[in-house]
């Protein structure tokens, strides 16, 4: 019988991070675990995010036979305390989700994103633990809205997102054994969207006054915005597919020292038309204005590295712009409104709300979406 998932972070166990570890390399052992730093939900400021798990950073001993190349400090991610007074909708598809990536589909990548080590998903108590390599040892920079900008940063982190891209391009495997990877239409993934996350967003609007001047002076309503990001899904499901990191705005990607790009957070990975990613990276890495200068010469650099890692019939500089335009209502509407100050601190939602609300109106994009509905 399988261990039970901890409650708290003071219960992980050795055993417990065996039979993890386990699923993924029958025989490693790991025999001794030390807690190093635990965050949870109120924990982030605007450096640090604590979104929709707790985050405990742990070193670990392996027995005999382990390999050298394991890491031996991890990060684990579990289900928030239940007795943490939290906002989050219930995320239970995002969790099962993420814990489908690194067991199935993280071991055949060959790009820069931590290491799985195991996880599992309780559907009874309703929790869920996720062990990988801490990447901080590696003496990364995690990305933040509040860096100043750098265009080679943002170029590196594209690099890495077309990498992906081209790897699983109109890739037949989606009907075989990625048949789990959801597309954008319909699934548990967007079952959440529509209903916990939607509701989540109305109380957003409701308690933040500047979350709802923003979408006033939009000209537009949540009704208008929900509507137009199902029809924008629809229609990019109609375009050519490869597998999405899903949730690619800024702070959810870090740089090596050696300049590489690296992702982080794949809980709605998901099938679907590249700009989904690169629109958000691109709209939540800049400064306005750094945006409106640089983003044709990034979305030209992005399109030369997909073809560059294979993709022989890449969208065209005019088809990628438009639909690139049309891309920016995700990461205003689902992006941004959704992320509560206790996710993220205050600074970080408002220039996240700030910049992907420039980028929608600059781009014309409710016009564009009702071109499709």
């Amino acid at each position: 019988m399988p261990i039970p998932i901890p409650v708290s972070p003071q219960e992980l166990t050795p055993a417990l991070l065996t039979e993890l570890a386990g699923d993924l390399r029958p025989g490693l052992g790991i025999g001794a675990v030390d807690i190093v730093d635990i965050k949870s939900y109120g924990d982030a400021d605007n450096n640090v995010s604590v979104s929709t798990s707790a985050r405990v950073t742990i070193d670990v001993q392996y027995g005999p036979g382990a390999p050298a190349s394991l890491p031996t400090r991890l990060l684990v991610k579990m289900s928030i305390p239940e007795d943490a007074e939290c906002s989050n909708p219930p995320l239970d598809a995002e969790f099962i989700n993420e814990v489908a990536f690194y067991n199935r589909l993280r071991p055949e990548l060959e790009l820069e994103t931590p290491l799985g080590l195991g996880g599992r998903y309780d559907p009874v108590s309703q929790r869920y633990v996720l062990l990988m390599e801490d990447v901080s040892v590696k003496s990364v920079h995690f990305n933040s809205m509040i860096d100043e900008n750098n265009v080679a940063v943002v170029e590196a982190v594209l690099d890495t997102l077309a990498k992906l891209h081209a790897q699983y391009w109109n890739s037949p495997r989606f009907e075989t054994d990625l048949a789990w990877v959801e597309n954008q239409v319909e699934g548990d993934l967007e079952d959440l969207f529509d209903e916990f996350v939607h509701a989540h967003i109305l109380n957003e609007i409701g308690r933040e006054r500047y979350k709802r001047e923003l979408v006033e002076d939009l000209g537009t309503t949540d009704a208008e915005l929900q509507a137009g990001l199902k029809a924008l899904k629809r229609h990019q499901a109609t375009l050519p597919q490869t597998f999405l990191h899903g949730d690619a705005h800024y702070g959810n990607s870090y740089v090596l020292p050696d300049g590489t790009g690296g992702l982080l957070d794949w809980q709605v990975n998901a099938r679907g038309f590249l700009t989904h990613d690169i629109a958000y990276l691109i709209q939540t890495a800049l400064s306005v204005e750094a945006r409106r200068k640089n983003e044709r010469e990034l979305l030209a650099f992005y399109r030369d590295r997909l073809c560059s890692y294979g993709v022989e019939e890449a969208p065209d500089a005019e088809l990628l712009w438009l639909e690139y335009r049309r891309s920016m209502l995700y990461g205003f509407y689902m992006g941004w409104i959704t992320a509560p100050r206790e996710n993220y601190g205050l600074e970080v939602c408002v220039l996240g709300n700030n910049r992907t609300a420039a980028a929608y109106r600059d781009h014309e994009a409710g016009k564009l979406i009702r071109e499709i509905l």
